[in-house]
């Protein structure tokens, strides 16, 4: 019957009906934020195993250009099963300190109790990030820096792997 219909009557009952659906799917999802007995609860980005965590950044090209990377992923990784810690890697393209400061600034968000660079770029940016959140620590490995900010550790690559593991070791468990 409907296809019997003049071609523009049966175009204002399809969107007539189109609307009817709108509506009611627009009315369904604004009236089901009243009822919460069902809903999940509200998904947090913490640590709910209350494990410190230590986190290693580096830029592509000193992650791929040598092996005091894999040596100081190597390291964390064997203090992290060792001492319950939780252990994780950022390594992304970044030619300087510019482009590795917001990259460090996010596991600042993330709740690292422990960041560890490894090369220039990344090093460099820990002094801006160190100086912006001073309850964070950071060690700066063969960063190339001069000095740092009380907070920043900096290690050459002679030392990185047991300095690394022992400060991994020595986070304490979050409350």
């Amino acid at each position: 019957m409907f296809l019997r219909l003049p071609p523009r009557r049966r175009a204002l009952i399809a969107a007539a009906l189109g609307a009817a659906a709108v509506a009611a799917v627009v009315g369904i999802v604004l009236s089901g934020g009243d009822d919460d007995e069902g809903a999940a609860p509200a998904v947090h980005a913490n640590d709910v195993s209350k494990r410190a965590t230590a986190c290693l950044a580096a830029d592509s090209a000193t992650a791929s250009g040598g092996d005091l990377f894999g040596r100081v992923w190597s390291a964390m990784q064997t203090a992290g099963a060792q001492h319950d810690r939780n252990v994780q890697q950022l390594v992304v393209p970044a030619a300087g300190a510019e482009q590795a400061g917001p990259y460090l600034s996010g596991l600042v968000a993330q709740r690292c109790d422990l960041i560890v660079t490894v090369g220039a770029p990344f090093g460099r940016a820990s002094t801006g990030v160190a100086q912006a959140s001073p309850a964070v620590r950071l060690t700066a490995v063969d960063s190339t820096l001069g000095s740092a900010p009380t907070n920043v550790t900096l290690v050459t690559g002679a030392e990185a792997e047991g300095r690394v593991a022992e400060q991994v070791g020595g986070l304490r468990p979050r409350t």
